[in-house]
């Protein structure tokens, strides 16, 4: 292990330096939750469709349905 002495400026400049990466590399994250696969996407313009059309049950209406 060497003991290498850095001044505090240069350990300042070096921290500014990977808060900077950081910050770049958080904008340009994916969030994995936000992909949609080819089957999602159809289901969702389905979901889209019949929301639109007024032909969705509310949770309580299948309860209902189903005797529960």
């Amino acid at each position: 292990m060497s003991s290498e002495s850095i001044s505090m400026e240069d350990m300042k400049k070096e921290i500014d330096t990977l808060k900077k990466e950081i910050k770049k590399i958080k904008s340009n994250m994916i969030d994995p939750d936000s992909i949609l696969t080819e089957e999602d996407y159809i289901f969702l313009q389905k979901y889209r469709k019949e929301k639109e059309k007024g032909q969705l049950l509310s949770e309580s209406e299948v309860r209902n349905g189903l005797g529960l």
